[in-house]
């Protein structure tokens, strides 16, 4: 049997499968070329964390401490004299030292006399202790004594063959207080002195109800000082 040739069949055979290849063609074209951004733009680059930006913080100011060596002691304990301060009830008393002296000022609710003693090691026994009272005229009398027994009692250190070791002192009443403020070594060397150490220092303090420094304390208790 012979086959019919038939005149521009091959030619329009080819057309066709041509005309079915050309969009598969540029499909698979279009998603091979890379992307490119519109002109005249800039693609982003990754947004970084947010963050929270503190207020700064203003720079702490150094208050200087008072001066041992410009102290006076007036008899008035003003605000800022003084480095430190403890309170027990109606009984205060303030402090500041340097490396080789110490001020205090010790303030009660008292019309009477005030004391303070340091390194008692039972009750009152071996307590140095210093002891303020007033005059007629309203004068401060400050004393530095040494305790011999719990209980006393507490004579003057001269007596005992010691020394008057208080370099400054004075005080006022007024307001129904008395105010007494004295200065001293930490360490006098005086057998009959306590030395103040760096650190936790054992104090007992007291009061009395009038200025007859003899008669017996209305109110007393413990505590420490801090020398820096």
């Amino acid at each position: 049997m012979h086959r019919v040739r038939v005149p521009g069949m091959n030619w329009l055979f080819s057309s066709f499968i041509a005309f079915l290849l050309i969009p598969l063609l540029i499909a698979l074209a279009a998603c091979q070329a890379p992307q490119q951004a519109p002109a005249g733009t800039m693609s982003a680059p990754p947004s970084a964390p947010a963050t929270t930006q503190l207020p700064s913080q203003p720079a702490a100011s150094a208050t200087p401490s008072p001066s041992v060596d410009s102290w006076v002691a007036d008899g008035v304990i003003s605000p800022g004299e003084y480095q430190n301060k403890q309170v027990y009830g109606d009984y205060e008393i303030n402090w500041s030292n340097n490396d080789q002296n110490v001020c205090l000022g010790i303030k009660a609710k008292t019309p009477g006399w005030v004391a303070v003693g340091f390194g008692a090691e039972s009750f009152m026994n071996h307590a140095d202790i210093i002891q303020g009272y007033f005059s007629s005229s309203n004068s401060a009398i400050v004393l530095d004594e040494f305790s011999t027994g719990n209980f006393g009692p507490h004579p003057d250190d001269t007596t005992l063959g010691g020394k008057y070791n208080i370099l400054e002192s004075g005080g006022k009443q007024e307001g129904g207080y008395s105010v007494v403020e004295f200065k001293r070594k930490l360490d006098t060397g005086d057998a009959y002195d306590r030395p103040l150490v760096k650190g936790a220092n054992k104090i007992i303090w007291a009061y009395g109800s009038d200025n007859q420094f003899l008669i017996k304390h209305m109110n007393r208790g413990e505590g420490e000082i801090v020398i820096q």
